[in-house]
């Protein structure tokens, strides 16, 4: 299945306006995923789209025979031309250590940046804004065919605890893999959140959505898209590659997103139609 390229235009307030045009590639949920001989089909979409900054919110690796090297393969062809960010996934976290710890010792060799519940500045022609990578517990991770604990829930404390105090005076971006406790990264204060995680919803019903999420929840709320609440946005990517089940009516999908001069937003708190662009 080709992977389809998505574009969302984020306006907001708080953002500086030297940001405005500012271009970014969001990756998510590769798995091992091949488009082209290494993966070329995908590496040239990103050359055409020529982003700013590369932020990749998680399971770019997994377990499998090609998880680990098909990601490095991709970093390898990216890191010199684009700054590159990412965040650890559920997957990664559940590398054993003697995979992992090299993974992210190469990953940091060739440049890409892994924030582990830390923050980074980003500037631009003499403004700035904080970038944040928020690394999820995994008993956060609810999944009822593995150790399920009932009643667990993840809040903006929890998200405090965690990246400390946010930055109240700059425009926030939240690299987080699991879109679940969006509410808890919002009421912490995260402007604009990355996502991935539930592939969305694996199979998708016209009208009305993606069908499953990973922790086998129905009809899951934030399945993928661009959503807005409270003055705050939320973009899910529904991601690159796959793990569970087969995809149905729900192509893989390459994210684009340009960040816009603030200005003011009705907040609808709903779904917002992205614009598709297929690879050339």
């Amino acid at each position: 299945m080709k992977f389809r390229t998505v574009n969302y235009t984020i306006s907001a307030k708080r953002l500086p306006p030297e940001f405005g045009g500012f271009k970014i590639v969001h990756l998510s949920d590769l798995h091992g995923a091949l488009y082209g001989r290494d993966n070329e089909e995908l590496v040239r979409e990103i050359r055409r789209i020529s982003p700013h900054i590369i932020f990749m919110t998680g399971d770019m690796a997994d377990s499998s025979p090609y998880g680990v090297p098909r990601l490095k393969n991709l970093c390898s062809q990216l890191c010199g031309d684009y700054p590159v960010y990412g965040v650890l996934g559920n997957h990664e976290q559940e590398l054993e250590q003697d995979v992992r710890n090299p993974l992210l010792k190469s990953l940091k060799k060739m440049g890409v940046t892994i924030l582990e519940n830390e923050w980074r500045t980003i500037s631009r022609q003499g403004a700035s804004i904080r970038l944040y990578g928020l690394v999820t517990p995994m008993k956060y991770y609810k999944d009822i065919l593995k150790e399920y604990q009932w009643g667990v829930k993840f809040t903006a404390e929890d998200t405090r605890k965690l990246l400390g105090e946010g930055e109240v005076s700059c425009y926030k971006i939240l690299l987080a893999h699991n879109p679940l406790y969006y509410p808890a990264y919002r009421d912490w204060g995260a402007d604009l959140t990355l996502s991935g995680h539930i592939h969305g919803g694996i199979i998708r019903i016209p009208k009305l959505g993606g069908l499953l999420s990973p922790d086998l929840t129905l009809f899951p709320r934030y399945d993928g898209g661009h959503f807005k609440e409270q003055g705050k946005d939320l973009v899910v990517s529904r991601g690159l590659g796959n793990h569970f089940l087969v995809r149905v009516l729900n192509p893989p999908e390459l994210v684009t997103i340009v960040l816009q001069s603030p200005k003011r937003e009705r907040d609808s708190g709903t779904r917002h139609r992205p614009t598709l662009q297929s690879p050339t």
